[in-house]
């Protein structure tokens, strides 16, 4: 009992009182995430239900402080009577709370779009968090990376589907390449060769080793390896990721960084070949049809991954992509992809790997779609 009075005591305290009250708006952005990028997108004003800075509009609250109930669902609830929206969108996937509320206001669309790749331990843990004899959420629509994931989704969403690809790739145009013949890396190393994006994979060596045979093919090779840092320059955990490829390229490699993420397109646009392992940024310099070379752990978490997962394999795909890492392998696909021209890679490559994700320029299906439900 003590517990739980101090545990909604230590909640009260963390959050920041708004004593206005929000606009009426005919769409409500459930969580503050990509609230800029929906700015733009729409170009029009929306309201924001804050998840993460927990920013309460008191005169909301006030029902539940005098009633002693301090839940965010119940708060969520009446925000969302008083904001009265159309359409209710975020842009995170994992926000599968949001669902919860459907059941309440029926007439209110819905809308999630898939912000990142997803992998099959991903899926199989959302559903673990699925309440007891609990069997499926409810939605409206849902705007997936590519239409290969669609599948894993319906066991989680009843929902209509639509593909998208990625939201903020979409909002980039595509510029020109600049340097021919040359090799830029997007970086997915955190804090240390073990550690990708919070997760400790199989092979203590594999990132190491990785990075070895591409700085052995570079050498031989004449050249030297652009690298496109994950960390801005104001983050603590950049010297990390730095020293982490510095022990391996020394001198033998060259630096990017930018803090605007739309210059992170503008720097992969400039270079004709990308390597990558399993970021979403390397599936969108695909779709911004530059030549990929892409390396990645034959499993994650367990499960079988591949170029293009959860779609079928394609023999196709060897041609850049591999399921064994050895330095014969990474020589062979660095070549591949290098010797290539990009009118041979938009016929025999790009035709097949298109669908892994789409490029809807400026989002025109989302902006379509909302612009006719808000409408209506």
């Amino acid at each position: 009992m003590f517990k739980n009075i101090f545990n909604k005591i230590n909640l009260f305290s963390r959050i920041k009182f708004r004593f206005d009250l929000p606009d009426k708006t005919k769409i409500l952005l459930y969580d503050e995430v990509h609230a800029s990028i929906l700015k733009e997108i729409i170009k029009r004003d929306f309201n924001i239900l804050f998840l993460r800075k927990k920013k309460i509009y008191f005169w909301i609250y006030l029902k539940q402080i005098i009633s002693f109930d301090f839940s965010f669902k119940t708060y969520s609830k009446n925000f969302i009577k008083f904001v009265s929206p159309k359409v209710i969108i975020t842009f995170n996937d994992a926000r599968f709370e949001m669902y919860n509320l459907k059941k309440d206001f029926k007439n209110i669309i819905f809308i999630s779009v898939m912000n990142g790749l997803r992998f099959e331990k991903w899926f199989k843990d959302r559903k673990k968090l699925f309440p007891k004899n609990f069997k499926i959420y409810y939605g409206d629509y849902f705007f997936a990376l590519n239409k290969y994931y669609i599948t894993n989704y319906k066991k989680l969403l009843k929902t209509d589907y639509l593909t998208l690809g990625h939201f903020r790739n979409n909002l980039v145009k595509v510029q020109n390449t600049k340097y021919k013949n040359e090799f830029l890396y997007l970086s997915q190393v955190h804090d240390s060769p073990r550690i990708q994006n919070g997760i400790d994979y199989e092979s203590e060596k594999y990132w190491t080793r990785l990075h070895n045979f591409i700085n052995l093919y570079l050498l031989e090779s004449g050249k030297k390896l652009h690298i496109l840092l994950r960390r801005a320059k104001e983050s603590s955990r950049q010297k990390n990721e730095i020293n982490f490829y510095k022990k391996i390229y020394n001198s033998n490699c060259v630096f990017h960084q930018n803090s605007d993420w739309k210059k992170k397109y503008q720097i992969i646009d400039k270079f004709e070949n990308i390597i990558f392992s399993f970021s979403t940024m390397g599936y969108e310099a695909m779709s911004r049809k530059k030549k990929i070379a892409m390396f990645a752990p034959a499993k994650i978490h367990g499960s079988n991954y591949y170029f293009g997962w959860p779609g079928p394999y394609r023999k196709e795909y060897n041609f850049f992509s591999s399921k064994k890492l050895s330095y014969k392998e990474v020589k062979r696909i660095l070549e591949n992809i290098n010797n290539c021209t990009q009118s041979n890679w938009n016929k025999k490559y790009f035709s097949i790997i298109k669908d892994q994700l789409n490029y809807d320029k400026k989002n025109h299906s989302l902006v379509n779609l909302l612009n006719n439900l808000i409408r209506n």
